[in-house]
């Protein structure tokens, strides 16, 4: 049979250049023999055409990793690469139960003890030294209520009198109290409600003059008695019938006054006893709270009469708490019922500053190098690039608005220059695939126009900015490009090499002169940087692609990697580029999205020299985690991430983008929202607590989880209710 000429064709190219073979509309020569270049093809690579290619083949060969790659020059002075703890020795891993649900175990129900009118839902307020009262809230915030100013036509909301002392007191007589609502938070043995108490009031009154007037009689009856006796002791050295009728008279007389002491005292005893029985009754006219714990249900109102028995409201004890979560169903042998277990709790916070100045999503936030007056700036869709003042410090004098930085259209990134480079710059990336620098030198005076506008720009939007260390040079990418900038100029140096194969969402530097990309074809790559060009050092392919932005370790030699929608992988930026820690939720309604950031050194406030630690942020996608961001500590030597705080934007809003502030004096993370939010935290200053808890139920249901629920008390910590905790089951247990 006679092969077809185009076969012998393919045959004869084949042969003629097996020293090299082109694969796809993209494919690279690869010379044969070399073992350095891979051809494993990742399943974004066999799946996701490169952009233009249209229909043709999907099959590409990945970049070589070549560590060694001469670029020349680089970009910037290179730090030496940094030298990490050694790793923690292998062994059998903990098992963890993150997110676990706080909730709190008891509750008492507040109820009359006696009929009566409900006076006050209240607590009295205490009196200063000097004449103020106040009431200390749980949160710190303190009510004042001042007697010499006040007018009872406008009286403070949550201040309230007794009304039977309105009735007959002048006002500056009056006993404030500060009345107590649902979600309040008291504490055991406080005053929460009186009923009417005059009644009984009226009997202890009663009491005590009687008690008061037998006093009196007693002192009468011991004078009579004292002088009686006196009478007696003269008349028996009298003598004669006369003298014996006087003593006996004086007996009778002696018998009375004994008898009216008696009676007296018998009538105090009465009075005391009817004194104590009515202050008995008056203490349960007096309704204190049994359990540290926050007002639920309120189910009376002032004024409103109410039974023996009748609820009023509830306590929800804070006391103690239970913690639920689920854990692998193939760890079920690893757990057991009174094991004692470690929590870490991560406590929910809201922000301390926020601004909704955007009327669309924020795209991008940074934070500006000012040493002592940091400003921030965020960009979003809605064309509007704004510089604003948190002044967590509220001094007075600094601006309360955000400045804007004038733009002709929607603007996707912004970065800008870190502390010590020549000039405080931003940079923003528009729609219109132009970069334009901002002067924002002194805080005091925003510009209206950009120090520079090159003339060069990208042919689409510019989806990612970062600035290298030493401030004088940008790297900007829009689509799968690539562009290096000198900042001083405004002059593009040069781009990249094409080597993503969809849009690229996130820069960063590393002190190291590497460019770090992450690229929707589910790749990062490492990039060296030069004066005059850039080559691949290092792919990692293999993403879930689930994040946008990926962070660099301040150190640059770690690097975060989204390995699924519930893990996080914190890889090493080294040529073997081994995964060194894990950040983990577990469980169907958690999920990381968006953001995965590193702070700058200095934020984990229990680091040490024999343990340093990086801490993270992460932005949650849908279910528990929407609209909320996790704070983590990670050793740098290796191991698990433990979650040490849960932020929560303000209607759950989704997390576009966030950033640290570079400086150690100023510490605060910045957050911006599809809903057009900008909101600020500041970290927890105090090292991350662990406490102890106890397994006290393993229901296993659930074919793929087992729940695990444990007991703790909470009155050191004061965990809220609903909030999250990490339960660690150590090995060996």
């Amino acid at each position: 049979m006679r092969a077809r000429p185009g076969r012998n064709l393919f045959v004869v190219l084949v042969v003629a250049f097996g020293a090299s073979v082109v694969v796809g509309g993209c494919g690279r020569n690869i010379p044969p023999g070399n073992p350095s270049r891979s051809t494993a093809r990742s399943p974004a690579e066999s799946v996701r055409p490169s952009p233009g290619e249209g229909n043709r083949p999907s099959s590409f060969i990945t970049t070589p990793d070549d560590w060694n790659a001469p670029v020349g020059s680089p970009l910037f002075p290179p730090a030496d690469p940094p030298r990490f703890p050694p790793p923690p020795v292998p062994g059998t891993d903990p098992v963890v139960i993150p997110n676990c649900t706080v909730q709190y175990e008891d509750r008492q129900i507040v109820s009359a003890e006696v009929d009566g009118k409900i006076d006050l839902i209240a607590t009295p307020m205490k009196q200063r030294p000097d004449g103020l009262w106040e009431y200390r809230l749980f949160d710190g915030t303190v009510v004042t209520h001042d007697p010499a100013r006040f007018d009872p036509k406008n009286p403070h909301p949550r201040v309230e009198f007794n009304p039977r002392e309105k009735e007959r007191l002048s006002p500056d007589k009056w006993v404030p109290y500060y009345k107590l609502r649902d979600g309040d938070v008291v504490t055991a043995g406080q005053v929460l409600c009186m009923l009417d108490d005059s009644l009984i009031t009226t009997r202890m009154n009663g009491a005590l003059k009687v008690k008061d007037s037998s006093a009196e009689v007693v002192k009468a009856a011991q004078q009579g008695l004292k002088f009686t006796d006196e009478k007696i002791e003269l008349t028996l050295k009298a003598s004669g019938a006369l003298a014996v009728v006087e003593r006996l008279n004086d007996q009778i007389t002696r018998s009375r006054f004994a008898e009216n002491l008696a009676q007296s005292y018998q009538s105090i005893a009465k009075a005391e006893a009817e004194y104590e029985e009515a202050r008995v009754l008056l203490s349960r006219h007096w309704i204190r709270s049994r359990v540290d714990g926050i007002i639920r249900n309120v189910a009376k109102r002032s004024g409103e009469y109410v039974h023996a028995g009748e609820k009023i409201f509830e306590i929800q004890s804070t006391e103690k708490v239970r913690l639920e979560g689920n854990l692998d169903v193939q760890y079920y042998d690893r757990v057991k019922r009174n094991m004692v277990v470690t929590v870490e709790p991560a406590l929910p916070s809201a922000p301390r500053k926020s601004h909704a100045d955007h009327r669309q999503e924020v795209t991008g936030v940074a934070v500006t190098g000012h040493p002592t007056r940091p400003l921030i700036v965020s960009v979003g869709l809605d064309r509007k690039a704004l510089v604003w003042d948190p002044n967590l410090t509220n001094e007075p004098g600094r601006p309360l608005f955000p400045h804007q930085l004038p733009h002709p259209v929607g603007i996707r990134s912004v970065a800008c220059t870190p502390p010590g480079s020549p000039s405080v710059l931003a940079i923003t990336g528009g729609e219109d695939g132009r970069v334009r620098v901002w002067d924002l030198t002194d805080p005091n005076k925003i510009p209206t126009t950009p120090a520079r506008e090159p003339a060069e720009s990208h042919t689409s939007p510019v989806t990612a900015v970062a600035v290298s260390p030493d401030g004088r040079f940008a790297a900007t990418a829009a689509g799968r490009e690539i562009f290096i900038w000198d900042l001083s100029t405004g002059k593009r140096l040069y781009s990249l090499p094409p080597e993503h194969r969809d849009t690229v969402t996130s820069l960063a530097f590393t002190p190291q002169a590497l460019l770090v990309s992450a690229s929707k074809d589910r790749t990062l790559k490492a990039w060296k940087v030069g004066a005059g060009e850039a080559k691949v050092a290092k792919t990692l392919d293999h993403r879930s692609g689930v994040l946008d932005t990926l962070g660099v370790s301040p150190d640059g030699g770690r690097v975060l990697f989204d390995q699924d929608k519930g893990r996080i992988d914190i890889v090493s930026l080294s040529p073997d580029a081994p995964t060194i820690g894990q950040l983990v939720n577990s469980g169907p309604t958690t999920a990381f999205a968006t953001v995965a950031l590193f702070a700058p050194d200095g934020y984990a406030p229990n680091a040490t020299a024999e343990n340093p630690l990086y801490t993270l942020v992460t932005a949650g996608g849908e279910g528990d985690l929407k609209g909320a961001l996790q704070l983590w500590q990670a050793p740098q030597a290796g191991g698990r991430g433990s979650e040490i705080a849960r932020l929560i934007t303000p209607g759950r809003a989704t997390v576009t983008c966030a950033a640290f502030s570079p400086h150690k004096d100023h510490r605060f993370l910045v957050v911006g929202t599809a809903a057009g939010t900008v909101h600020v935290w500041t970290p927890p200053a105090v090292p991350a607590r662990k406490l102890e808890g106890r397994i006290t139920n393993i229901d296993s249901t659930d074919p793929r989880y087992v729940t695990v629920r444990v007991e703790m008390g909470n009155k050191e910590l004061g965990l809220l209710d609903r909030s999250a905790a990490t339960v660690i089951v150590q090995p060996g247990q």
